[in-house]
């Protein structure tokens, strides 16, 4: 099993954060619309992001909602420094899902970052608008 530190350190999860660095820069959603025509420009890095699926305008405007979160913005951040995949961020960003706590209140780690839980009433609903 893969420690923390290696989970957050896959080259994956690094672009993640970067991206959603570079999105936040841009200051708003808007902004980020225009950021992604500009790492277009960037042939090496649009490489890298084409090679983790994330060139797709869907997967790009998942990243969009986990920079700029509609709820659980604290939650975001932790989960995505600890290194979780962009489905389940983005059902934290979207409020679908919360980080599941230990009775002391820490954030406990699962086998991927951290557990993130699903609330029931997220299965009925259809998503989280773009």
């Amino acid at each position: 099993m893969k420690t923390p530190a290696e989970i957050a350190d896959h080259p994956k999860a690094r672009l993640h954060r970067d991206l959603v660095a570079t999105l936040r820069a841009s200051g708003s959603a808007q902004g980020a619309e225009q950021t992604w025509l500009r790492l277009r420009l960037n042939a090496r890095l649009w490489k890298r992001i084409v090679t983790y699926g994330l060139g797709l305008r869907e997967r790009q405007l998942q990243l969009n909602k986990v920079a700029f979160p509609e709820a659980n913005a604290t939650e975001v951040d932790a989960a995505l420094k600890a290194g979780n995949n962009l489905r389940k961020l983005y059902e934290l960003a979207c409020g679908h899902a919360s980080i599941a706590k230990d009775s002391v209140g820490h954030y406990k780690m699962g086998r991927r970052g951290l557990m993130i839980v699903k609330h029931a009433t997220a299965e009925k609903s259809t998503g989280c608008d773009y």
